[in-house]
């Protein structure tokens, strides 16, 4: 496995990329991938317990979970890692091989022959890396659900990791719950932000950007929450973020998306 050195790759590309052979490097340091280690990756502070995605989940993001789900993570290695220590821990205890689970790898496929938007389905939408800063669609609640536990169990076993003495894992929250926002939470989120001028709403083409490449990926390393023209999951359900009118996609145009909420134990 190879761990990735670049900044801002993606909310768990922040910690690592997994790849399909090689040692594990833990000679890793997240103080200089983001300003403060007691922030969880990709996230921007609400309260002093909460924080949210800062972008609905990628399709690069779905990627990673895909690839552990093959790999390394499933329902009993959840369980496992429940007693993992908080540091000094071993990484490969982390990311054995055939510690995957198929079953849960299926179930959070999603539909090949849905489509985003004619003569793009979400297969190419989501493997093409044209596409990979874009917003995963289509995912349901329950593969929704699975992503933020196991996006929980990745991000304390990282912080895990990279602590090698009791001391060094102060500097980050003892425990990280990812989960979905419920609607009002959402909502007084981006409230909260707008008035602290930390919301981008971004309404215009995300399926088939023809401009800049790099678009999508500028607005994840924002430091704002950005809002796009899609619908998102909440634990109620899916609903429309947005506060304005739709500007570029009609109602029966919308895909659907979803970003996590995470709450830290300091």
């Amino acid at each position: 496995m190879i761990w990735s050195k670049i900044k801002s790759l993606s909310i768990l590309s922040l910690l690592l990329i997994a790849a399909s052979c090689g040692p594990i490097n833990t000679n890793l340091n997240l103080q200089e991938e983001t300003e403060d280690p007691s922030v969880p990756p990709g996230t921007v502070k609400l309260t002093e317990t909460l924080y949210i995605d800062r972008v609905p989940v990628t399709n690069m993001m779905y990627g990673e979970f895909l690839d552990h789900l093959e790999k390394y993570w499933s329902l009993k290695k959840h369980e496992e890692m429940k007693t993992y220590a908080n540091y000094g821990l071993d990484a490969d205890t982390v990311f054995a091989p055939y510690n995957g689970s198929t079953r849960l790898l299926m179930s959070a496929q999603v539909d090949p022959y849905l489509f985003v938007q004619p003569k793009l389905d979400v297969n190419n939408y989501m493997s093409h890396s044209y596409y990979q800063w874009h917003p995963v669609v289509h995912a349901s609640q329950e593969q929704a659900a699975l992503f933020c536990k196991w996006r929980t169990d990745m991000v304390n076993a990282v912080y895990g990791i990279r602590s090698r003495k009791e001391g060094q894992r102060s500097n980050y929250p003892a425990k990280v719950n990812y989960r979905l926002p419920s609607e009002n939470e959402m909502k007084g989120a981006q409230n909260l932000l707008d008035k602290k001028l930390q919301l981008l709403t971004y309404q215009d083409d995300i399926y088939s950007y023809y401009g800049d490449f790099f678009k999508f990926k500028r607005i994840q390393d924002e430091t704002h929450m950005a809002v796009f023209e899609m619908k998102e999951l909440s634990k109620n359900g899916a609903y429309f973020p947005l506060y304005k009118a739709l500007s570029y996609y009609e109602a029966d145009e919308l895909n659907t998306g979803f970003r996590c909420i995470c709450e830290v134990t300091p």
